[in-house]
């Protein structure tokens, strides 16, 4: 599933939903959809405003959710976004059917002819902006210095620069280190003239599962039988001597 950027900052979808809450306002007081043009004016600016305050109030709701989720899962894909709106039309479709059923509005349609004939219609203008502004927020995600470590030989120009994060394994291979790290997603691996306890040196982080390898934890995936494990992308071994710290760790 294609992965796609996502902007977690707080601030930065408060400054969506302000900007889809008032569009939706806006559109509903001065385009006066529906039977909203029945009402005059005045009318019209004291009771539809309440709609795009619903309309962000539950757009911000989802934002932790939605930040929980991409944290779980590490990743942000399609597939999680059209299920972001579609449980953002959900929620905002209940709560505004509640309040149009208040005496404020005293709205008279029952809750399906209020969702086929007044809801869907506005959503499916609406999804347009929605789209749009967290399509733009993910390309103004806030940029930052990428923590990286770098793994050296003893050749001066055996040199690996790496964000932690795409190192997935070290092994011994003879006088040299394998190093297993990821770019794009694909994955790559480059020797290296060092030893594996001259790396855990260098990268204390890393976790030694056999004499031959160590691993970084975060790229685990499951076991495979009872003495491999199965990283990104590759199947290490695990000695028994160490199972039993990698069992605590993971």
């Amino acid at each position: 599933m294609r992965k796609l950027p996502l902007n977690t900052s707080y601030k930065h979808h408060a400054i969506a939903a302000l900007v889809i809450s008032l569009w939706l306002t806006l559109f509903l007081v001065f385009i006066a959809p529906f039977d909203a043009s029945d009402l005059d004016f005045n009318a019209r600016i004291i009771i539809l405003p309440i709609y795009g305050v619903i309309s962000f109030v539950t757009y911000l709701l989802l934002i932790p959710l939605q930040n929980w989720i991409f944290l779980y899962f590490k990743k942000w894909t399609i597939t999680l976004e059209v299920l972001f709106i579609i449980v953002f039309n959900f929620i905002q479709i209940i709560a505004s059917f509640i309040y149009y059923k208040t005496d404020i509005v005293n709205g008279d349609y029952n809750f399906q002819t209020f969702s086929l004939y007044v809801y869907l219609p506005i959503s499916f203008i609406l999804l347009s902006i929605i789209v749009f502004s967290r399509w733009f927020l993910n390309k103004k995600i806030p940029s930052k210095v990428e923590n990286t470590i770098i793994l050296k030989g003893d050749n001066k120009l055996d040199i690996l620069k790496i964000v932690p994060e795409d190192l997935i394994c070290i092994s011994s291979a003879d006088n040299y280190v394998e190093v297993s790290y990821l770019i794009k997603g694909k994955l790559q691996k480059k020797l290296l003239r060092n030893t594996l306890k001259g790396i855990q040196h260098d990268v204390p982080n890393l976790l030694k599962v056999h004499r031959s390898h160590l691993i970084n934890p975060t790229h685990f995936k499951e076991w495979n039988g009872s003495s491999s494990i199965i990283l990104s992308e590759m199947e290490i071994p695990v000695s028994k001597n160490y199972k039993a710290h990698l069992l605590e760790v993971i």
